[in-house]
Order: structure tokens, then C-alpha cells, then sequence
């Protein structure tokens, strides 16, 4: 007999004092009884963290959800830990392994790419569930504050234009902006979405300059203001005022809590600098006198100027391009009683400066010049 064997044998002997039972049981405890369970992964609280809201845009691609978990207990939020991520109901949202775990209470997902998350439905938020690595469990949060919202969806034919070319045929409207700011866009929604008409629930930038005034239009008809905020009116269409310092001409529309970004590149818009007038001296002359006429503003790059589509005369930009100097022309013009002509307008004429690659400054009150009969 060896010494473990003798060892093992006064063991299971002395255990056996109290009876074969008693030995049995022993040996069972010793050598066959099973481990404890391990508890299952719970939490004090967790939340949506960003986006602040947990509004989300549904259908669409690598957006970032932060998830926050306090008091984790039963497993360890980690890399090595965490094996992925549900983001609600959608099936194509369950399982996402493109995580971040970026500290010891929280962590980043992205929604996939293509496609994003089904919009949220059927339940006031989404259910997320964090899903352990070796069968350690799922910490699961119904009603977590995530929603899935629809985002904004603009038609395909020249969504964008100035409001000014709106009852022009669609060739001819104009999607070119001033970065000086001051027009009014119009921008149409796709035919199978509505801009809410409720005060706050929508905003939008051009440039990266937010748009002021914004006004909704009923979806049937594109001329005829909704009378929200007493009620939950929708439209097919929206406007709102261009601001200064445009760059790049980039449309983003929060709607309902949730923002799309829509590249020129989709929807045709150009911010242009344009020239912008912001001073005509003298406002009028004879309609036969070359008037000499200052014209201040940003100027820059400006080539020439008109007057009811006349070229003026003696054109000179000053090198600061913040005034031009330019003599009223002396012909094309008809003089007549009734301030028409043939062909040309002699009464309040539009100023026209021309700018860098065909452009001209925006008409406005200011950018008027009225001939006198002589």
C-alpha cells in the first residue's frame, strides 16, 4: 500500500467513524458537489446618456448611443466581458458587436451600417439588453428611454430653393444662396413625410448658420401656412431666413427631437459670395444724365453694374471692395410719362452688381434707382 493510498484510506476511515452513511455523504461532499450559481448581472440604474433625449434617427447608419450602468453587480463591464448589445426590437439591431466600452459605467454603440434601427413602434421606448460574454447572463432594460424616430426626408427633384423662385418652372428655380444671408429658402419634403407644424419641434441650419423665421406649409398646399402651435398641423413644406457667414451649403433639420444632415451634394443648394449691397448714394437722377453713383457694401471681386439691365459707365471697386463708383448710362433708357419703354423699366430701376462667376447681389429695397423724366 503506498502512502496516498493509506493516507486517502485513514481519511475516508476517520469520516466513517459515524457510519457508512455518514462516509458516503462525506465522499459526495468532497469529491461531487456542485458549484454555487453564478448571480445574475444587475444594476441601480441604467440610462440613455447620449443622445440627451434618447431620441435617436431611425434608418440610419452609425449613430452613437451611450449607454450609462450604475451599480453593475454580477459582471464586470469590460471589453473581454461584454459580448454585444441589443438595441430594441429590431432583429437587425440585436446582437451589435461594435462597441465601445469606454469606462467602467458606460458604453458606446453605433447602429448598423446599412440601414440603422427600425423606427421605434408599438411601445413608449425601446427595450436595450447588455449581453455577457460565457454565460455570465444579460442586464436588460425595458421602456429605457431610447426612441427610434423617423428623420426628416426631402423630396428628390430640387428640394432646396429660394422661396422667391418657387412659382417659377423647376428648371428655372434657383438653388444658389448668398453667404451675406437674408433669404428665404424653401425646402419640400418627401411626398410620404410631413414637417411638424408645433412651435419647437422644428429647426435647421444652411451653412452651419441656423435659419430664423421658419414657417410650415400645409401638405396640401404648398402656399397656405398651418395654424400650429394650436394644434399638431403637419406640412409638406417649411421656410426660414438665411443668415451671415454661410459656409458650404449643408441643410441639417431637427425634427422632433432627432437631426439629419443632408450634403449639397443631395440637394443641390450652393452658398455663393455674392455681392451685398448695403448702400445706393444718390437714389435718383435723370433719366439722360450720367449720375455718378456710390454703391457700398462687400463687393468683392465685383465687375460691373447695371441699371434695369443697362450697363452703367465709368465703373471703378475700390481696393478695400467695400464701395464702387459707377456713372448712371445715358441711353437704353425710355423717357416717357408712364415710366415705360420699350422693353426696359425707366421709372425705379434694380441695381444689379456683378459678381465672381455670374452672380449678383439679392434685390432689396435698398438696390433702387429711380430715373426721372425729364
Amino acid at each position: 500500500m503506498s502512502l496516498v493510498q493509506s493516507w486517502r484510506g485513514s481519511r475516508l476511515a476517520t469520516f466513517a467513524g459515524t457510519g457508512t452513511a455518514a462516509a458516503l455523504l462525506s465522499a459526495a461532499t468532497l469529491v461531487g458537489a456542485p458549484m454555487a450559481a453564478h448571480a445574475a448581472p444587475a444594476a441601480t440604474s441604467i440610462t440613455i446618456a447620449s443622445p440627451v433625449g434618447g431620441k435617436v434617427a431611425a434608418d440610419t447608419a452609425k449613430q452613437v448611443i451611450i449607454i450609462n450602468v450604475v451599480g453593475l453587480t454580477g459582471a464586470t463591464l469590460d471589453e473581454d466581458s461584454v459580448a454585444s448589445v441589443d438595441l430594441g426590437a429590431d432583429t437587425d439591431c440585436q446582437g451589435l458587436d461594435f462597441y465601445i466600452v469606454t469606462g467602467t459605467t458606460s458604453l458606446a454603440v453605433k447602429t448598423p451600417d446599412p440601414g440603422g434601427c427600425a423606427p421605434t413602434s408599438g411601445v413608449a421606448s425601446e427595450t436595450i439588453a447588455i449581453n455577457f460574454a460565457n454565460g455570465v447572463g444579460t442586464l436588460t432594460k425595458t421602456l429605457s428611454g431610447l426612441v427610434f424616430v423617423t428623420p426628416p426626408k426631402l423630396d428628390t427633384t430640387a428640394p432646396v430653393i429660394t422661396d422667391l423662385s418657387s412659382e417659377l418652372p423647376s428648371a428655372k428655380q434657383i438653388q444658389t444662396f448668398a453667404a451675406s444671408g437674408g433669404q428665404i429658402i424653401r425646402v419640400k419634403a418627401d411626398s410620404g413625410f410631413a414637417f411638424t407644424g408645433q412651435s419647437g419641434q422644428l429647426t435647421a441650419t444652411l451653412g452651419g448658420k441656423p435659419l430664423t423665421e421658419i414657417k410650415v406649409y400645409k401638405k396640401s398646399d404648398g402656399t397656405l401656412l398651418t395654424t400650429a402651435p394650436t394644434n399638431t398641423e403637419n406640412g409638406n413644406w417649411f421656410t426660414g431666413k438665411t443668415a451671415a457667414g454661410m459656409t458650404g451649403a449643408n441643410l441639417a433639420i431637427t425634427h422632433s427631437g432627432v437631426t439629419k444632415t443632408f450634403p449639397a451634394a443631395d440637394t443641390g443648394a450652393s452658398v455663393v459670395a455674392i455681392p451685398a449691397v448695403t448702400g445706393v448714394n444718390p437714389t435718383s437722377g435723370k433719366v439722360h444724365a450720367a449720375t455718378s453713383v456710390t454703391i457700398t457694401g462687400t463687393l468683392t471681386g465685383a465687375t460691373g453694374v447695371t441699371f434695369c439691365g443697362v450697363a452703367g459707365t465709368n465703373f471703378v471697386l475700390n481696393s478695400a471692395g467695400t464701395s464702387i463708383t459707377v456713372k448712371t448710362p445715358t441711353t437704353g433708357l425710355a423717357d416717357d410719362a408712364g415710366g415705360l419703354g420699350s422693353g426696359v423699366f425707366s421709372g425705379a430701376c434694380p441695381i444689379k452688381v456683378q459678381g465672381p462667376n455670374g452672380t449678383t447681389n439679392v434685390h432689396t429695397p435698398l438696390t433702387v434707382f429711380s430715373f426721372l423724366a425729364e
